[in-house]
């Protein structure tokens, strides 16, 4: 096993250990209170609505991506419903590189690589920043993350997906020999690496 294989298997094992073990047990409600649009705190509706751009964005990343002997798009689509959880698995259990043409058809490529869509996850990450920072409170977040389990788990994803938002550009300017600090675009959640897609699209 490859030293990126045991990395990301020992993360995944340890990010699920943690969500059952030592996330808070409380249950708030939060979840059903996001679904029914129940008057949700700002701040805490803006963190839940990233995790849903997020997948988004990681096909816009990868969706050229699917060309080795393990299918990418399952772990892709997984991602809608479990994060982070869904992804990491591919990085520990996929092992070949470019075996086969890509699986997913050239127009929805360019679907998600067009700069129009790109734009769309710029403009509403935008809005949903303002609104969460300008209308929420971080302190209330903040006591939540501490005492409910699913806004524990949901922060602790989120950041997980920044994190690897850093390696999956790195992974993507590797594989076609590209040696740069593009990398360091994921840093900054969500619009480094749609800033990335502008530059690399440009």
């Amino acid at each position: 096993m490859r030293l990126r294989q045991m990395i990301f298997l020992t993360g995944w094992v340890v990010f699920i250990l943690y969500a059952l073990l030592l996330a808070p047990d409380g249950n708030l409600g939060y979840l059903n209170q996001l679904i029914t649009m129940n008057d949700p705190d700002p701040f805490l509706l803006m963190v839940f609505s990233f995790l849903g751009i997020y997948p988004l964005l990681y096909v816009a990343l990868l969706i050229d991506e699917d060309r080795s002997g393990l299918p990418l798009w399952p772990f892709l689509l997984g991602m809608f419903m479990l994060g982070a959880f869904a992804l990491m698995p591919y990085f520990f259990l996929s092992r070949a590189r470019n075996k086969r043409e890509g699986r997913i058809p050239y127009w929805l490529v360019k679907v998600f690589h067009a700069r129009m869509f790109i734009s769309f996850l710029v403009v509403v990450t935008i809005a949903l920043l303002w609104y969460g920072v300008s209308q929420g409170y971080f302190w209330f977040y903040w006591h939540d993350f501490q005492t409910s389990n699913f806004v524990h788990v949901m922060t602790i994803d989120f950041m997980v997906l920044s994190i690897l938002t850093i390696f999956v550009i790195y992974w993507k300017e590797r594989r076609y020999g590209k040696v740069n600090r593009m990398h360091w675009f994921g840093s900054i959640p969500i619009l480094g690496a749609l800033f990335y897609m502008f530059i690399r699209k440009g």
